[in-house]
């Protein structure tokens, strides 16, 4: 059962950083973009690639894979969004240019895989990384929960404290809530849209380097993963950060608890159908509080407080 935790949380920590990057896109443009999570298999691809050619463990690779991520996400964003968002193109028609995107980038790692599975001689398809163990008395700790947890909580009030203590921070809060006010008052709306889909770009990227540690992966592998991300993002809320976080520990936990349950007597359901979980999630958050849990408001009474 601790392994179940802990499969828990590793699984969490990726999904709140992914999560955290779709809900910050979507934020800008208003589109949900369905190649987001081509930029986590970005990342994975570009650490893989690295390590083979240099031999250094994946955990120092991981600022490349950021780098990465948010180096296509912005490509993306001024090659495409950008350029459809000037023209007055709607979210629909937005939403299909992110699924066009999404079948360009899967296509190129397909044909990359090809020709450097015959140039290496090395698996680029279905591949995992090994992983080591922290020895703390008696508990062993496998790497990537340690890793992951402390690189979530280092990103997540990194972007925080960026968002509230910096004027960088400030500007792109004005821009995401009132572009036309924050241009009137002198914000580079696009710059900072720019440095917005570069920080969701990195986040999925490095939270994609991850999931090799945990998974077996492919080119396919974003795709894949993409409906729990828009899951956490939709129970969030799809236009709060910190929703988008509660959403991915939600969902993360739903899915991994809640299969290890199902597949257990008397249920016996096969493992295989892990994903319906986040298809069950997003129905019932649409049909219930279709704004997310941020829009909840509980009400506490206090029986002892006097009224006015």
């Amino acid at each position: 059962m601790l392994n179940v935790i802990a499969d828990a949380i590793v699984f969490s920590n990726l999904l709140a950083l992914m999560a955290l990057g779709i809900t910050l896109t979507y934020m800008t443009v208003k589109v949900a973009n369905f190649a987001h999570g081509d930029f986590a298999t970005v990342g994975i691809y570009f650490v893989y690639t690295l390590f083979i050619v240099v031999g250094v463990s994946q955990y120092f690779l991981l600022p490349f894979a950021f780098l990465m991520g948010g180096l296509v996400a912005s490509l993306s964003y001024f090659l495409v969004f950008k350029p459809l968002v000037n023209r007055g193109v709607g979210s629909v028609g937005l939403m299909i240019a992110s699924i066009a995107m999404d079948m360009i980038i899967r296509s190129f790692l397909h044909i990359y895989s090809d020709i450097m599975q015959l140039e290496t001689k090395k698996i680029f398809r279905g591949f995992i990384f090994q992983d080591f163990v922290f020895q703390i008395y008696n508990w062993t700790l496998p790497g990537i929960l340690v890793v992951s947890t402390i690189l979530s909580i280092t990103l997540i009030l990194s972007l925080h404290l960026l968002l509230t203590k910096t004027k960088m921070g400030i500007a792109m809060r004005a821009a995401i809530e009132n572009p036309n006010l924050a241009e009137v008052l002198g914000v580079n709306v696009n710059l900072v849209y720019a440095i917005s889909w570069f920080i969701a770009g990195g986040l999925a990227g490095i939270a994609g380097a991850l999931l090799p540690f945990t998974m077996v992966s492919d080119p396919e592998i974003g795709w894949q993963i993409l409906l729990r991300v828009f899951a956490a993002s939709i129970l969030g809320g799809l236009s709060s950060l910190y929703g988008a976080i509660l959403g991915g520990y939600i969902v993360g936990f739903a899915e991994t608890l809640g299969i290890y349950f199902l597949s257990k007597p008397p249920f016996n359901i096969s493992t295989a159908y892990r994903p319906a979980i986040s298809f069950m999630i997003i129905i019932l958050c649409l049909l219930i509080i279709p704004e997310g849990i941020v829009s909840v408001k509980i009400s506490l009474k206090m029986p002892w407080r006097r009224k006015q």
